[in-house]
């Protein structure tokens, strides 16, 4: 993916754009995110081509038949809007290199790969000519190499069969080195012309270069018209179906129904729907793995983990040559715009850039305070600081080298850490009170008294939330929401109709959510702008750019909502205790979860799948990933042994 231009738009309808995935004849095709939060696909057109009645009228065609296959073979469509100024189209996004980069970068198929990928896009394009419709331009661009099978994109210039209008003679459309000699010559193209192309498509996955590959346009027209494809180093069955897929005469082109169950039995496979397009011993690694041209995704992750279990989940880079990425779940789960039904994002991924999944690998578990409920990074990654228990402030320069300790009083009870950004300043609940520590010497430079009469409990803090400047502190009590000045220590308001429950910030302020039934309130906390229907609620936090809200909920539950459209997005299930911490990576797309039995759970909320699983062996109390999403500690409340200090965990990208 490449960076916006200074002249692309932020937005289409409701999407937000992230990057470029590449451009085709028709438009540019922008990675997005969903109002949910979910990667997307956005195929914005070209303005010299919408003012045209008759492209409208093509396009509208384009996302009806796009609607009509099945997202198993193809992309689903979310959304469109052919009648817009600029008409778009917005699509799943599909994690996947598309095939010409798979086999440019990792080399051709071997004969049995190659015959699975055969296998894989005939059922791909006999399910789309079953809804009456033809490809014209299927090429190594638009097959995405996802991880359960390959997928046929863009339907730029899909026609209905009937669409006589539309596909008259002297019509030529398609790319030309897998055209077939019909379309050359702009006769009526039929199934059979896609029969054609999908034999050109597999010679060069088995090859590595197109059947009629030639230095010079009309060379490459000549060869399609009038000579034999190119078929050297190829043998055997994937030869003999593949001399009768380019059959110059489209009646003597084998019919595209029975082309599944023969490459299948070539290949000695069963076929079906997941077909999939790579050999077990031919699994090319992973997109994100792979070198890029410009721009290098920053979150990218590398090798795998140690004594982790890990599915990538999220979407990579998808091919500059793909025009319309096609639909289907980041591996293993629904696509995340489409999880999100609306969301945004991470896509939005790594950074506008995509970050899709997260791998880690253990790296340490470091001796820290008798257990740890506060957790946090420096701005710059470079120190980690815990709070704990036996009044101790722990800091690590760099994060998992030795620590230096301040110490504190001992809390009698414990309650809610939060570290201002900085880590010069810990406030700490205290029963009814917060104190606030100097990180540096261990004294109290200030004190917020909360309720004081009535039962003890009432004034028991159970979450404290600090503004993104640090000017208030929000804690939520069995009284009501409490604000703080930080400066001067004076109470700025008690909120009687919120109580319980954790206290967070948005990372731009404008936000606070706080209670149990969880309330979403204005960051000056003066207005309720929606109660969710939760009745018990945990840790909360707010992904980085808002959209998404993700807490601990009736016990094991982790639900996502999003923040834009006020809806539930989904409910992460994978605990079977108590969820008492959360944390979004900084790309937005991936959340670590931690339960009271001693489970850290990694999830994409782009497939709203656990894609990696940790069991440092204590409860867990606090979660924090680096700013740059390298790395992710956990605090326990206790070791991982008799008497151990091992409270505190980090694990890195490879």
């Amino acid at each position: 993916m490449d960076e916006l231009l200074p002249h692309d738009p932020r937005w289409v309808g409701p999407y937000r754009l992230e990057g470029r995935l590449g451009g085709g004849g028709m438009g540019q095709v922008f990675l997005g995110t969903s109002p949910g939060g979910r990667p997307v696909a956005v195929k914005l057109i070209r303005a010299e081509l919408a003012g045209t009645a008759q492209f409208r009228e093509r396009f509208a065609r384009e996302v009806e038949a796009a609607r009509q296959v099945g997202g198993f073979h193809t992309a689903q469509v979310v959304d469109a809007d052919p009648a817009a100024a600029s008409p778009w189209l917005v699509t799943a996004f599909i994690p996947g290199p598309t095939l010409h980069r798979a086999v440019t970068e990792n080399g051709p198929l071997d004969p049995t790969a190659a015959l699975r990928l055969g296998a894989g896009l005939a059922e791909g394009l006999a399910a789309i000519h079953r809804c009456g419709l033809i490809h014209r331009d299927l090429k190594p661009g638009n097959v995405i190499v996802a991880e359960d099978g390959p997928r046929i994109i863009d339907f730029g210039i899909a026609r209905a069969v009937d669409a006589s209008s539309l596909t008259a003679t002297g019509s030529v459309i398609g790319t030309y080195a897998y055209m077939s000699p019909e379309q050359i010559r702009a006769d009526r193209a039929g199934p059979a012309s896609d029969v054609f192309a999908l034999g050109a498509v597999v010679a060069f996955a088995a090859t590595g270069r197109g059947p009629f590959d030639a230095p010079s346009l009309p060379a490459v027209v000549q060869r399609i018209l009038d000579e034999e494809p190119a078929l050297d180093g190829i043998d055997g069955e994937l030869r003999a179906v593949l001399t009768d897929c380019l059959a110059k005469d489209p009646a003597d082109r084998p019919a595209v129904e029975g082309l599944p169950a023969r490459f299948a039995a070539a290949a000695r496979i069963t076929p079906g729907p997941a077909v999939a397009a790579y050999s077990s011993d031919r699994t090319p690694p992973p997109p994100t793995e792979r070198a890029t041209t410009t721009r290098r995704d920053p979150h990218a992750p590398a090798a795998g983990p140690t004594r982790t279990r890990t599915t990538p989940a999220g979407p990579a880079t998808q091919g500059p040559a793909a025009s319309v990425p096609v639909a289907g779940p980041p591996r293993r789960g629904p696509s995340r715009r489409a999880l999100l039904i609306g969301g945004a994002s991470a896509a939005a991924l790594a950074a506008a850039g995509v970050p899709a999944y997260l791998l880690l690998r253990e790296s340490d578990a470091l001796e820290g305070p008798s257990s740890t409920y506060g957790l946090a990074f420096s701005p710059d990654g470079n120190t980690l600081a815990a709070a704990g228990g036996n009044g101790e402030i722990w800091r690590w320069s760099p994060p998992g080298k030795k620590a230096s300790v301040t110490r504190i009083g001992v809390a009698p009870y414990t309650q809610a850490h939060v570290f201002t950004r900085d880590l010069k300043t810990l406030y700490r609940a205290d029963e009814h009170k917060i104190l606030k520590w100097d990180v540096a010497t261990g004294r109290t430079v200030g004190t917020f008294t909360g309720e004081t009469t009535g039962q003890a409990q009432d004034g028991f803090i159970h979450g404290l939330g600090l503004s993104p400047d640090g000017t208030t502190l929000a804690a939520s009590s069995g009284r009501g929401l409490y604000l703080w000045d930080t400066g001067s220590g004076s109470r700025l308001a008690l909120h009687e109709d919120v109580k319980n429950g954790p206290a967070a910030y948005s990372a731009d302020g404008t936000m606070l959510v706080a209670g149990s039934p969880v309330q979403l309130r204005k960051g000056s906390a003066d207005a309720v702008l929606a109660t969710l229907d939760s009745t018990i609620a945990t840790s909360a936090v707010f992904s980085p750019d808002g959209q998404l809200l993700a807490f601990g909920d009736q016990g094991s539950g982790v639900r996502l909502w999003n923040t834009v459209t006020r809806q539930d997005v989904t409910t992460l299930e994978g605990h079977d205790s108590p969820v008492q911490a959360v944390a979004f990576h900084p790309d937005g797309r991936t959340l670590a979860t931690g339960d009271r039995d001693g489970k850290v759970l990694i999830w994409s909320t782009t497939s709203g799948t656990s894609t990696a699983t940790h069991e440092p062996g204590a409860s867990v109390e606090a979660l924090a990933f680096s700013p740059d999403g390298r790395t992710l500690a956990a605090g326990c409340g206790s070791g991982t042994s008799t008497g151990g200090n091992d409270t505190v965990w980090l694990w890195k990208h490879a």
